[in-house]
């Protein structure tokens, strides 16, 4: 990108498995000198929550969002909403329901775990994730606490990642509900880091027509060809271009990627720009 940065549109807190908390991650994208923050739990918009009930009113505009898990096919896509409306009853039954399936798999990957004689306890998981809906992160780390791994990364190579023995998957949930629901809330949609999720870009041709609205182009996982492939697809699609660290402060890598990863004034624009058109539909 040749224009500057001005904000970060995909970052975690420790309502899910970041390690800041809301206002903690806020001043962080201050003090980077953003504009513009979005903050993207897993599955929650508790962050934003708090920070209204706070009445944070600094410099940072705050653009609600969600990381939505989806899984169909037997692939998980995740995808990234922004300007939802947080009080939308939709969204949170949205909520409700993923934190209880959340909990299902929770206590699947333990069962798998232990039949692999890794002895771990749900209490264990439940106790690192706190208020956050449980996720893989939470397994790791009582996996790497109790000394079975050295390293997060090691506890997804070895029992967590998908075909491992501790690995559960996700209740279905496709990307075209996921988008439909995230529309009727006012919000638009951007499809998260596909170059994690699709080691040939050509399948992932197959969500275009899902009615999503945007790609995360500028992430951390996406080298510059995989980047201006996305790029490219945005502009032959007319879709909108997103970007952001994916920073959950549990990384090394994390530290470097917050600022160097995100969206310029006129990626802002053109969402914004979609965001009005997705709610004039609604009224139509």
């Amino acid at each position: 990108m040749t224009n500057p940065i001005i904000g970060d549109l995909h970052a975690h807190t420790l309502r899910s498995d970041g390690v800041l908390s809301p206002i903690e991650l806020v001043v962080k994208a201050e003090q980077a000198g953003f504009s513009v923050l979005a903050i993207t739990d897993h599955d929650n918009m508790d962050a934003i929550r708090i920070l209204r009930e706070e009445g944070y009113n600094g410099p940072l505009q705050l653009i609600e969002g969600i990381e939505i898990s989806c899984f169909e096919g037997g692939r998980e896509v995740h995808m990234l909403a922004y300007y939802l409306d947080a009080d939308n009853q939709e969204i949170q039954e949205y909520e409700k329901f993923f934190r209880a399936d959340r909990e299902r798999r929770g206590r699947e990957m333990v069962d798998r775990l232990n039949t692999v004689r890794v002895p771990i306890s749900f209490d264990e998981v439940a106790d690192v994730a706190g208020k956050a809906p449980i996720g893989r992160p939470h397994v790791a780390d009582v996996l790497v606490k109790r000394g079975i791994v050295s390293s997060i990364q090691q506890a997804f190579d070895i029992y967590l990642d998908t075909g491992k023995p501790g690995y559960a998957s996700k209740s279905p949930f496709p990307v075209a509900k996921a988008v439909e629901m995230v529309h009727r809330a006012g919000g638009v949609t951007s499809i998260a880091h596909p170059g994690r999720h699709y080691s040939d870009p050509h399948a992932f041709l197959t969500l275009v027509n899902t009615g999503v609205d945007g790609i995360e182009v500028y992430h951390p996982s996406h080298w510059y060809v995989t980047r201006e492939y996305y790029r490219v697809l945005c502009d032959q699609h007319k879709l909108l271009v997103t970007g952001g660290s994916d920073f959950h402060g549990t990384r090394e890598y994390d530290e470097r990627n917050f600022g160097t990863f995100g969206i310029t004034s006129e990626h802002l624009d053109a969402i914004q720009t979609r965001v009005v058109q997705v709610r004039q539909e609604l009224t139509v």
